[in-house]
């Protein structure tokens, strides 16, 4: 069965980077098998430097793949599958889930992949890269972290406002609703949903969605890079449990139809790229 990766190391991020990032890490597969892991739909966002064989992205329900490579992406909702075949290295910054806002001038930016210069000049990109490519993993963290807190960030009461929200739920494991939030906060449905479709890019029943999904998979498989095989055997456990449907949606943000469906694709993408 294929692993996530050959070595990980995971970093913290300085208090300046608080709202913004909340660690960094680097990620490393020699090449000599294939690896599947599971990008999991957790809000988040991720800044990206890749050096070396640039692996696959792949939508596990369509099939679509996009390279793996350098890019910022915005807070994430569904599952895809990296798919790495040859020698790679990658540091990967994970966000605050309102840190593209903070970093892009309050422009939301959900499932989307942006140019790394959105945030990193073309000079600190390339002396990260070069790091990193020399196996200098420190070096090239500690160069985009500093690049990021030198970075002026947007501000504003909505911001504040939602990332108190945002913050409620995470410490809940997403197993609240809307309206919930919306109290703990004193709004608004309306003005909840309008805090999360400008600044994060998604409803707040997405970002509720992604974060059950999210602590689910992270609780049976702990921290790190998640196997694409061990994701799928957890999700098979669960939906064959028999829980009720509405426990089921419950906890892993997905009814059991869509559940056992994800699962299907996701066996079906994990097995070797064709030739």
């Amino acid at each position: 069965m294929p692993v996530a990766v050959d070595s990980y190391r995971r970093f913290p991020v300085p208090p300046s980077l608080a709202g913004v990032a909340e660690h960094a890490w680097v990620a490393r597969h020699d090449g000599g098998r294939q690896h599947a892991e599971v990008l999991l739909p957790d809000g988040r966002g991720l800044l990206q430097l890749v050096r070396g064989t640039a692996g696959q992205l792949v939508d596990p329900l369509t099939g679509r793949t996009t390279p793996d490579a350098d890019g910022l992406r915005g807070a994430w909702t569904h599952a895809v599958v990296a798919r790495q075949t040859g020698p790679v290295a990658r540091l990967g910054v994970q966000l605050h889930p309102l840190g593209p806002a903070r970093l892009r001038d309050g422009r939301a930016a959900a499932d989307t992949w942006l140019p790394v210069h959105e945030v990193l000049d073309a000079d600190v990109a390339a002396s990260a890269g070069d790091l990193l490519a020399a196996g200098d993993d420190e070096g090239a963290v500690a160069v985009v972290l500093a690049a990021l807190a030198a970075r002026p960030r947007h501000s504003g009461a909505d911001l504040d406002h939602l990332e108190d929200a945002l913050r409620f739920v995470d410490e809940r494991r997403g197993l609240v609703r809307a309206g919930d939030v919306a109290r703990d906060v004193a709004t608004s449905l309306g003005e909840l949903h309008r805090w999360c479709t400008h600044l994060l890019g998604m409803a707040p029943a997405q970002y509720l969605s992604a974060v059950r999904f999210s602590t689910f998979v992270r609780e049976s498989l702990g921290a790190g890079p998640v196997d694409a095989g061990a994701t799928v055997a957890t999700i098979e456990w669960f939906v064959e449990a028999g829980y009720p449907p509405r426990e089921v949606e419950r906890f892993t943000g997905l009814p059991p139809v869509e559940l056992r469906r994800l699962a299907e694709h996701l066996a079906q993408r994990i097995g070797p790229p064709a030739a």
